[in-house]
Formats: C-alpha cells, sequence, structure tokens
C-alpha cells in the first residue's frame, strides 16, 4: 500500500556515464598482430580494458580499432569477443581487409551482416 506523501521526494536516478567518457575509458591493448597476404588481411588479437563499465558493443570495439589501424569501417571485422567474468577484460580477434570488397568475398554472410549499420538494414527493407 502506498501512501502519498508531497513532501516526500525520491532520489532522482544517478546520471550516465555520457557515451564519450565511454568510449574514452575502454582501452585497448594490441596483443599480436599477423599480416595474412593471400587473403589480403591483418589479423589482430587484442584485450579491451573496461573495468567499472559495462562491456563494450562491437561497434564501439570496432570504432576504436578503425581510429588506432587508420583502416576502413567497412573493411574491418571484428571475429571474436570473450568477455571475462567479473573481471572487465574481453579479449577477442579482429580482421582488417584492404578493401570491402576483399572481405565480402571471405567472410560469411551472418558475419558480414552483423557487422552492417542499423540505417543501411532500415533502407533496404
Amino acid at each position: 500500500m502506498f501512501i502519498k506523501c508531497p513532501s516526500l521526494r525520491l532520489a532522482e536516478p544517478p546520471l550516465r556515464r555520457s557515451y564519450f567518457r565511454y568510449v574514452m575509458s575502454m582501452k585497448i591493448e594490441i596483443l599480436d598482430e599477423r599480416e595474412n597476404k593471400p587473403l589480403a588481411r591483418k589479423e589482430v588479437d587484442f584485450r579491451v580494458d573496461h573495468v567499472g563499465a559495462t562491456t563494450p558493443s562491437r561497434a564501439d570495439i570496432r570504432a576504436k580499432i578503425v581510429a588506432q589501424f587508420d583502416a576502413d569501417s567497412s573493411a574491418v571485422v571484428i571475429k571474436k569477443l570473450e568477455t571475462k567474468f567479473g573481471a572487465g577484460i574481453t579479449e577477442g580477434t579482429a580482421r582488417i581487409y584492404s578493401d570491402p570488397e576483399q572481405m565480402n568475398r571471405i567472410e560469411l554472410e551472418h558475419i558480414v551482416k552483423r557487422h552492417e549499420s542499423k540505417k543501411q538494414e532500415e533502407g533496404e527493407e
């Protein structure tokens, strides 16, 4: 049973971190970098430290890798992400292709579709 009391105000929920601060607090450490010349791509193993924050999305990680390697965002695929429970650490693998056409030829269809932006998907329907 609730009793209304005009003098009692509930505390407002705390403000969430802004997107910019969240992305900037995420640190990507490159563990291994291999050049795969027959497939015209670079394969990168990385670790993301996000202690005290939620697990970063594929889009956030992809944006950081694109910035770090100065690559075309439509030619980068995050192949694998594994989050360590309770540790705030995610390890993964990214593939950076020389061009998007090469990526579409090699990668499986569901992997390519996973990395399409929401705006592109809405425009096709």
